[in-house]
């Protein structure tokens, strides 16, 4: 389904000398410039795996605005202002924080209305000036579009009283402090990693486990990866990492101490990662040797014996065969 733009409006945020300018009217969105752009960006915040999905404190402010927009008791306007004014309160407190544009709208998608909340920082682009023949080199500020990353959106659901929040940010240093502006200031939230993050997570964790318990064997690390692999298709996307360690160690103790090293770094029993998460993160395998060389192949050929071949020897050298390979 596509998106459906129901209001849309534009606020200047600045902290560098000029003053802030707060619109008054909302954003012509029926205009092809406009809904390009909107849409673009809301599909991109949608899609993204790198997100991380947030709840508001009970007390945030932002969310007692959105409440009372809920309920008809403000309008699109008004609350999109108050939600630029404090961003542009903590700009002014923190000048590290730079300046840009924010990017309001109410917006419809298969499942459900949000509210999008985008930070518009300026790319630096060049173009000509001209007078008669004398033409010269330029610079001017632009909006992130097509090659441009919005590095901090928020898209908030309006579906019921939770409201929940799929947001993108990266910290910025504050006052000697790396901070979370965005979520912890701004929208005053509290983060969950994004599928991304929790799927390196599971890597970084496995790497370390079969360094300590099978000596780095390549065969394991693949093992374990066409596991998860297999629990992503039969479970949608949902990976039971109790599942994961049963079909990938026959040991009974080393399955528990799989399952209790990942608790402990914080993956949970049931992780969303979703399929294409999985593909990208698990299904391929790579071997480094010291001597710079690196194998790449999918982690599935591991189970593959006709296919495969990978022996440890005893001195810790590792020998790979690949065997029926049809060149492409």
């Amino acid at each position: 389904m596509a998106i459906k733009i129901k209001n849309a409006i534009l606020h200047i945020l600045r902290n560098d000398g000029p003053p802030s300018n707060f619109s008054d009217t909302e954003l012509d969105f029926e205009s092809e410039t406009c809904e390009a752009f909107i849409t673009k960006h809301v599909k991109k915040l949608i899609n993204n795996v790198a997100v991380r999905t947030a709840d508001f404190k009970p007390d945030a402010e932002i969310y007692g605005w959105l409440t009372a927009y809920q309920n008809g008791e403000k309008y699109f306007k008004e609350t999109s202002q108050l939600i630029a004014e404090k961003m542009d309160a903590i700009m002014k407190k923190y000048p590290k924080i730079p300046p840009c544009d924010m990017l309001i709208a109410r917006v419809g998608h298969k499942s459900g209305d949000f509210f999008a909340v985008l930070l518009l920082h300026y790319l630096e682009v060049y173009s000509h000036n001209s007078k008669g023949s004398d033409i010269q080199l330029k610079t001017c500020n632009a909006l992130p579009f097509s090659s441009g990353k919005v590095e901090y959106a928020a898209l908030i659901g309006l579906e019921g009283a939770a409201m929940p929040i799929s947001i993108t940010e990266k910290p910025e240093v504050i006052e000697g402090n790396s901070v979370m502006y965005f979520s912890e200031m701004f929208l005053d939230c509290e983060t969950t990693p994004s599928k991304k993050e929790q799927a390196v997570l599971i890597s970084e964790v496995t790497t370390e486990f079969v360094e300590e318990y099978f000596n780095n064997d390549p065969k394991m690390s693949a093992k374990i990866k066409t596991a998860v692999l297999d629990e992503s298709d039969s479970e949608d996307g949902f990976i039971s990492m109790d599942n994961v360690a049963a079909k990938a160690f026959e040991d009974s103790e080393i399955k528990e101490q799989y399952v209790n090293t990942l608790r402990e770094a914080g993956v949970t029993a049931d992780v969303p990662l979703g399929e294409k998460v999985v593909k990208q993160q698990f299904s391929t395998h790579k071997i480094k040797a010291e001597n710079g060389v690196e194998i790449r192949f999918p982690a599935e050929l591991v189970a593959i014996e006709d296919d495969l071949e990978i022996t440890t020897h005893q001195d810790g050298t590792v020998s790979v065969l690949f065997k029926n390979l049809r060149l492409v």
